[in-house]
C-alpha cells in the first residue's frame, strides 16, 4: 500500500515594497507549519533578487524574467506536493498571469493582493528606498515611477494598514486550502 502523496500548492502574495507581503508571508508560513506540520518554502522577492537573480535590472523584462523565475521555483515546488508562499512585488499582471498558469498545471494557486495604501507604504518605508525615489535617486521606483498593476481578481485581498498579521493569516487560511493541508 502507497503513501498519499500530499496536494500542492502556491500562496503568491504581490504588492508594494513595504505593504507587508514578507511579514504575512512569514506569519503564513509558521502557522501551517505549527498546525499541520507541513514544511513551507518561502520565496521572498528581496532573498530571490538576492539569490537568483542578482544580474538582473530592474527594467520591465527582467523584472519579469524574476518573477518568472519564483514562478518556476514555487511551481517546482507545488508539482512535488509541497506549499511555497511568494512575497513579491511582481507589479505586471501578465507575469503574475503566466505564473498562475504555469502552477495551476500541478497544483493550487492563490493570489493574495496585499493592497496596503501607497501612504502607508512610504511612512513604513524600511529601506529608505521611497524617500530615495521621491529624491529622484532610484528612478522606475514601483508606485513612485513605474507602474503597479493590481490584480483584477485575486483570491483575497488585505490592507495591513487595518488588518493584523495574525487576522490576514487567519484569511488567507480559509481559502479553500483544506484538503491540500490535511493531505500527507
Amino acid at each position: 500500500m502507497g503513501t498519499i502523496r500530499p496536494k500542492g500548492f502556491t500562496v503568491f502574495m504581490t504588492g508594494l515594497s513595504g505593504a507587508g507581503k514578507s511579514t504575512m508571508a512569514q506569519g503564513l508560513a509558521e502557522a501551517i507549519e505549527a498546525r499541520y506540520g507541513r514544511p513551507v518554502t518561502v520565496l521572498d522577492g528581496d532573498v530571490v533578487r538576492e539569490m537568483l537573480s542578482s544580474g538582473l535590472t530592474f527594467s520591465r523584462a527582467d523584472r519579469e524574467l524574476n518573477i518568472r523565475r519564483i514562478g518556476y521555483v514555487a511551481g517546482e515546488v507545488t508539482r512535488h506536493g509541497g506549499v511555497c508562499v511568494c512575497a513579491a512585488i511582481a507589479p505586471f499582471r501578465s507575469a503574475r498571469a503566466e505564473v498562475r498558469a504555469r502552477i495551476s498545471q500541478s497544483g493550487a494557486f492563490y493570489e493574495v493582493y496585499v493592497a496596503t495604501p501607497l501612504a502607508v507604504c512610504e511612512s513604513r518605508d524600511p529601506k529608505g528606498l521611497y524617500r530615495k525615489a521621491r529624491r529622484g535617486e532610484i528612478k522606475g521606483f514601483t508606485g513612485i515611477d513605474d507602474p503597479f498593476e493590481a490584480p483584477e481578481s485575486p483570491e483575497l485581498v488585505i490592507d495591513t494598514s487595518r488588518t493584523s498579521v495574525d487576522e490576514g493569516v487567519r484569511k488567507i487560511l480559509a481559502l479553500p486550502l483544506g484538503d491540500r493541508l490535511l493531505a500527507g
